[in-house]
């Protein structure tokens, strides 16, 4: 029987559901785990259950389970069954069987299900793990000199991540044959050549490690298998290449055809692997909801196309194609996974256009290390600086790791040490940059200040410290500004986004103005300027808030959190918020999306906000203590990582609308938002969208400032407002008339010049010369060059002067360009004007301000042709 993939699927999830496992969903490629990217195994969904901190629904449970990984993208392409994405099947036991039923289970399923012959089959243990060496030769019957023992980096598995549950682990190899072999030195199953396939891995999860590399054992000791289905489905259908399995071979080959591939030398197939491979890769990435960014997973899918559309480079494709090569990934995958079909638009949406940016950008910073590393191979050199590479990582947006596998392919290194010590540079640089700019000399002999600004605007407290020219001080006089620090305190200090808020500190017979509050380890710094009296530590002031500026704040800090959930809604649950800040006079969002948003979308966002304004909503506060109680009660939690540890965070729910973690101010119904309005939306990065938008009194005055606006046009078009746009499209179209009328008017003029012009003409061994100083624009000089050479087999050189500059074009017939370059006749006699120019070997344009010399220019041109002919 010839298996195909979806077959073996099934077989393998029902086979362990026959044996009291439970069949469950695997999880998504976006793992609920701050320290990974990717879901990389199967165990990851159940990672809190290997570790002790939940209790398992079942103890036996099965999954065929989406993985992704990156460590290994170099190897993809080059090997037979390297992938960036795969399917994992898995059988799970949490405290049930453990390594003699594991390994009786697996070998049952290879052998009387599979039907792989056992003289063909080889396993492999801990080098320590005499239990299961035992089971295999003793119980299972495999021949001594069949299993391999191994050590730490061959058969011990995990933590995923930088902790998390671990243990020794045992593998069933796949005998292809000797004729597979790398040779006599083959280090057998351990060998990365061709001849042992490894089939399946089963894990042993009976240890944790913590991330400092201490590993202790579990209370309960538990299974975790791994099964890659695109290796054993190669062996099952009798192909040496997992990308020959069928649901590969339809990509590879179509592939195959638009690239027009008859050359299938390995260099040339492993680029179609690497593109098949990444592509099938971007679309499970973009179908959760990934978008090209340059940090995070983000990058990583950048990267992918990136490395496809270089491998389509190689193999000669100059103009974009990754999309029309994935309907085949839609009819093979589709139907197990339809998120893929769903979301094809968006797929393909976004890989169009990171190809078509990619390709159009190629790159400034790529094009920096080719000439740096042109010039380390002239100096014989190895290495590239670590200063050097961290100006393309910070000038021109080069990671680290994409320098790394530019120098890999040049043959160079780079000084990841040097790299790093810059950047250690740069981080001590902003932080000194930003203290300095704060005034603030931190205090460590105070306590933490009591936040109380969610509950008051107002409030008595205490000043602790003061702080004067970065220094502590026991008190600020009358025009000094300096920092203080209260026992309390109703300022929102920055955070999240959000400004801090304005106000100010009063005592009996002094006043301070605070501009700006941050917050350093629990203490709120208030940086201030005293306008009157002098402010002393252990002083009883009143602390006041600039109220007006507050509501504002919130004003348009709710409006960020409705906008959010409406660019979800219209564009896409993709979308996720990448920065922001909220201030009292806008809010501004920046987002991840593969375009600009059309006007007809904008309006739907604009509208959606709006209409939860108007309905008024009301909008509640409420504490929890994790971030996993937020998610289970439904709150988005964007920059988690910011979130996990506190002790209590803050959720914000618009009724029936949004739901998020944050720790910002917010009105109490949607209606205090009074109106929202989008004032603009630009690209700001690569993928990543800014939108500014305005609400309450902002929104009221962009309206009366647009009304002001329309009266004042229509007053200057002599027209009442309702008939402003009839008037205006009545000026534009008199407005082209005239344009109409000038361009024919100008061909004629250019068309009476050009025969001027060819009067001048002279005739070199059949070639026609003409160099010429008409009396034309600037401006219009190409133009008649393009009309002059249309009647010219051969060279057409022309100048023309201005008010402070001389211009000159040169146009070469494409027959003679072998001979001739336009380039270098127009720099010759730019430099003659004391500037400089280039261009083709067909046409090049330039010129420079010595105008009184324009005629010894075209000489100068006219002279090159005359001796290249002659």
């Amino acid at each position: 029987m010839e298996w195909t993939t979806d077959e073996l699927r099934e077989a393998y999830l029902r086979y362990f559901e026959e044996r009291d496992h439970r069949r469950k969903e695997g999880s998504g490629l976006i793992p609920d785990d701050p320290s990974m990217l990717f879901t990389s195994a199967g165990m990851v969904q159940f990672k809190d259950i290997f570790w002790g901190k939940r209790e398992p629904e079942e103890t036996r449970v099965t999954t065929c389970q989406k993985c992704f990984r990156a460590n290994d993208i170099e190897r993809v392409g080059e090997t037979w069954y390297h992938h960036t994405f795969f399917e994992m099947l898995g059988n799970f036991s949490f405290g049930d069987y453990f390594k003699r039923g594991a390994i009786e289970l697996a070998w049952e399923f290879v052998t009387a299900v599979l039907s792989f012959e056992k003289e063909n089959l080889w396993v492999s243990v801990y080098e320590t793990d005499d239990e299961a060496y035992a089971v295999w030769r003793d119980e299972i019957g495999v021949p001594e000199r069949k299993i391999a023992r191994l050590g730490k980096d061959e058969n011990w598995w995990g933590p995923v991540g930088d902790s998390g549950p671990c243990g020794p682990d045992s593998e069933i190899f796949y005998d292809a044959g000797e004729e597979y072999s790398c040779g006599p030195d083959c280090e057998g199953v351990a060998c990365d050549c061709n001849r042992f396939n490894e089939l399946w891995n089963l894990v042993f999860t009976g240890y944790q490690m913590n991330r400092q590399g201490e590993v202790e054992e579990l209370e309960r000791q538990n299974i975790d298998t791994g099964m890659g289905l695109e290796r054993v489905a190669a062996v099952l259908q009798g192909v040496d290449s997992d990308f020959e399995i069928d649901v590969f071979r339809p990509l590879i080959e179509e592939l195959k055809e638009i690239i027009g591939l008859n050359d299938y030398s390995p260099e040339k197939t492993s680029y179609v692997h690497r593109i098949g491979d990444h592509l099938r890769g971007a679309a499970f990435l973009i179908s959760e909801g990934v978008i090209p960014a340059n940090e995070g997973r983000g990058y990583v899918l950048r990267r992918i196309i990136r490395r496809a559309v270089q491998a389509g480079d190689r193999l000669g494709m100059k103009e974009t194609f990754l999309t029309s090569a994935l309907p085949p990934i839609y009819d093979t995958m589709g139907g197990t996974y339809p998120e893929l079909v769903d979301r094809k638009d968006l797929i393909e949406n976004v890989i169009d256009h990171e190809e078509g940016s990619y390709r159009n950008t190629l790159n400034e910073g790529e094009q920096l290390f080719y000439r740096l590393a042109s010039d380390l191979r002239e100096e014989e050199k190895k290495v590239i600086p670590g200063e050097d590479a961290f100006r393309l990582y910070d000038t021109h947006g080069l990671p680290l790791s994409f320098l790394k596998e530019l120098a890999n392919e040049e043959n160079l290194e780079v000084d990841e040490e040097g790299f790093e010590q810059e950047m250690a540079k740069q981080r001590s640089r902003s932080r000194s940059e930003q203290e300095d700019a704060e005034g603030l000399h931190e205090v460590a002999d105070v306590p933490e200040t009591e936040f109380v600004g969610y509950e008051k605007d107002c409030l008595k407290a205490q000043v602790l410290a003061l702080i004067g020219d970065g220094e502590k001080t026991d008190r600020l006089s009358e025009g000094e500004e300096g920092v203080a620090v209260l026992d309390r305190t109703p300022f929102y200090a920055e955070a999240g986004g959000q400004v801090s808020d304005v106000g100010t500190l009063e005592a009996e017979d002094s006043r301070a103005a605070v501009h700006k509050v941050v917050e350093r380890k629990g203490i709120y710094y208030h940086r201030l300027e005293m306008e009157t009296g002098r402010l002393k530590v252990d002083d009883n002031i009143e602390a006041r808030i600039e109220t007006r500026k507050r509501r504002s704040t919130e004003r348009n800090h709710t409006g960020t959190h409705l906008l959010h959930q409406a660019l979800q809604q219209v564009l896409g649950p993709h979308v996720v918020q990448s920065g922001s800040k909220v201030a009292p006079e806008e809010l501004r969002f920046d987002f991840n999306h593969f375009e600009i948003p059309t006007e007809e979308e904008q309006r739907e966002i604009e509208n959606l906000v709006n209409d939860v304004v108007l309905s008024d909503r009301p909008v509640s506060k409420n504490w929890v203590d994790s971030v996993e109680k937020a998610k289970e009660l439904g709150a988005a939690a964007h920059f988690e990582e910011e979130y996990r540890g506190k002790e209590k965070l803050r959720t914000i729910t618009v009724e029936g609308f949004s739901k998020e973690l944050c720790g910002g101010t917010h009105v109490s119904r949607t209606g205090e938002i009074g109106g929202f309005a989008i004032q603009s939306i630009e690209t700001i990065a690569s993928g990543i969208r800014r939108i500014r938008a305005v609400t309450g009194e902002n929104f009221l005055s962009e309206f009366r400032s647009q009304r002001d606006r329309l009266e004042r046009l229509a007053e200057l078009a002599g027209s009442g407002k309702s008939g402003i746009v009839k008037r205006f499209e009545s000026i534009l179209s008199q407005q082209e008339t005239l344009r109409n009328e000038l361009e024919r008017k100008t061909e004629r003029l250019l068309s009476t010049v050009k025969d001027q012009v060819l009067e001048e003409a002279e005739t070199l061994d059949g070639v026609r010369l003409v160099s010429a100083r008409p009396e034309v624009d600037g401006s219009d000089l190409k133009r008649l060059a393009d009309h002059v050479e249309k009647e010219v087999d051969g060279v057409v050189i022309l100048g023309t002067t201005e008010e402070d500059s001389a211009s000159i074009v040169c146009k070469v017939t494409k027959s003679l360009t072998d001979v001739l370059d336009a380039g270098e006749i127009v720099r010759e006699a730019s430099a003659v004007l004391g500037g400089g120019g280039g261009g083709s070997a067909n046409f090049a344009q330039g010129g420079g301000p010595k105008k009184d010399q324009i005629d010894e220019a075209l000489r100068s041109g006219a002279n090159i042709v005359r001796s290249t002919i002659g």
